[in-house]
C-alpha cells in the first residue's frame, strides 16, 4: 500500500475534465463549517483511490498570502487524517474525486479546524463507503 502520512503529486486533482464533472455531477456533499466536501465517483488512475482539490474563496480572501496559507493548512489537515477514508474504502473499486473547500471568511486557528475537519473526513468516510456499497449490491443483483 501507500505511506498513510504523505501527499503525493499524483493525489492531487488536476485534470480539467475530473473538475467539470464534479462541478457537474459532484451533488453530493457534506458542509461542516468552515469546510464544506463535494465528492462525485471519478475515472482516476493509479493507485490512490482518491485525489483531491482544494479550493479557497478570493471573494473572501483578497490576498494571495492568505489564500495560499488556508491551502497549506488544509492539505496538512487532509494529509493527516486521509488514511481514515482510504480504510474504508480499501479493497474497493470505486475512486472518488474530492473537493474541499474553506467557506469562513476570516482565518481560523488550526488547532480549531483539526477537530472539525477529523470529524468531517469521519463522517465523509461513513458516506463514500456506504455509496460503495449500494452500487456494488446493485450490480451483483443484475449479475
Amino acid at each position: 500500500m501507500h505511506p498513510p502520512y504523505t501527499y503525493n503529486k499524483y493525489e492531487r486533482l488536476c485534470r480539467k475534465n475530473i473538475i467539470d464533472t464534479l462541478f457537474e455531477k459532484g451533488n453530493r456533499s457534506l458542509v461542516r463549517f468552515p469546510f464544506r466536501f463535494i465528492y462525485a465517483t471519478a475515472p482516476i488512475e493509479g493507485p490512490f483511490p482518491i485525489q483531491v482539490l482544494i479550493t479557497v474563496s478570493r471573494k473572501n480572501f483578497p490576498k494571495s498570502t492568505q489564500r495560499n496559507r488556508i491551502k497549506r493548512q488544509l492539505r496538512e489537515l487532509y494529509r493527516i487524517h486521509k488514511h481514515l477514508l482510504y480504510e474504508a474504502l480499501q479493497g474497493k473499486p470505486q475512486r472518488f474525486a474530492l473537493m474541499i473547500s474553506f467557506q469562513a471568511k476570516a482565518e481560523l486557528d488550526y488547532t480549531k479546524q483539526l477537530p472539525i475537519f477529523k470529524q468531517s473526513i469521519i463522517q465523509l468516510a461513513n458516506e463514500l463507503s456506504k455509496i460503495h456499497t449500494t452500487t456494488f449490491s446493485a450490480a451483483n443483483q443484475i449479475l
